[in-house]
């Protein structure tokens, strides 16, 4: 009877270490698809909120700050931009015009690039290793052509 108790301590304290061990890896892949879903919903988001950004700056209209006073072009795009991206961080926005150069947003009929960007920190400590201090930068572009507005709304 003894040999027999002895025998079924020593199968769980082994079942206990195994699921230990299982645990863990189980943990680190519970974590890991967190990670990436977070990744993967902030590119999607970001590409969201610069799609009617872009949308938006195509129109050559301009929006009106809490004073009343008409922000300009660049700064409308922003905050369109940053309306959209549901609390995420705009960390930079640039923009490239074909025939204003950068930081203009064109003028009627230019084309024009538009590119944000935005960081994430990772929340897995074996994952975040794998990218500089843990943060991984999201670039996003897009390239629309402005419609026919009047000149004077370039700014």
């Amino acid at each position: 009877m003894k040999a027999k108790h002895k025998i079924g301590h020593w199968s769980q304290g082994q079942a206990l270490i195994e699921t230990a061990l299982v645990f863990i890896f189980f943990m680190l892949l519970v974590f890991g698809i967190i990670d990436f879903g977070r990744l993967f919903f902030v590119r999607m988001t970001m590409q969201h909120a610069l799609r009617v950004a872009g949308r938006y700056a195509a129109t050559g209209n301009h929006l009106m700050d809490s004073q009343g006073a008409t922000l300009t072009r660049t700064n409308s795009i922003l905050q369109v931009a940053q309306q959209n991206a549901m609390g995420l961080p705009i960390t930079s926005i640039q923009f490239t015009s074909q025939s204003f150069g950068n930081g203009s947003a064109g003028g009627p009929g230019d084309t024009e690039t538009l590119t944000v960007s935005s960081t994430v920190q990772l929340l897995t400590p074996l994952i975040s290793r794998f990218f500089s201090n843990g943060v991984y930068h999201f670039n996003t572009s897009v390239v629309y052509r402005n419609e026919p507005f009047p000149p004077s709304q370039t700014n």
